[in-house]
This record gives C-alpha cells, structure tokens and sequence, in this order.
C-alpha cells in the first residue's frame, strides 16, 4: 500500500459489540467529536454495551478551533 492508503486507514475508528446480548430493544450507536479525537459508544437502553475513542492525533489530523464571526 502507498503511504497515502496507508495514513487514511489510521482515520478509521473501530467499535466492536458483543452480539450476544439481546438486542430486542434495539441498540443505538453514538458518534462524538471533541476536543480532542473520536468518542463511540454503543447504548442498549439507558446502558453503554461498547465503548473506544481514538485520539485525532494518532489519526495523522489536525484539529483546529474557528471562531464564530456573530
């Protein structure tokens, strides 16, 4: 793979569930961005299953802070 192929593969955030839980009531995953990198975490109810974070910077991404114009 070229060092490009190379460095978007690190942009990936993996979160892997245990499926043997009983998934009748659904399951619903989060996403956040924020200060610092990705945050995942998979809830079934009001009950966190699975959880991982990745750090932007081990992501090969700079995160940058705009300000608002208003």
């Amino acid at each position: 793979m070229s060092n490009t192929t190379d460095k978007m593969l690190d942009r990936y955030v993996y979160l892997q569930v245990d499926l043997r839980e009983s998934l009748e009531d659904g399951m619903t995953i989060h996403v956040k961005l924020d200060d610092e990198g990705v945050v995942v975490d998979a809830w079934q109810e009001d009950t966190v299953v699975a959880s991982t974070y990745k750090l932007y910077s081990e992501m090969g991404v700079a995160a940058k802070e705009i300000e608002d114009g208003t």
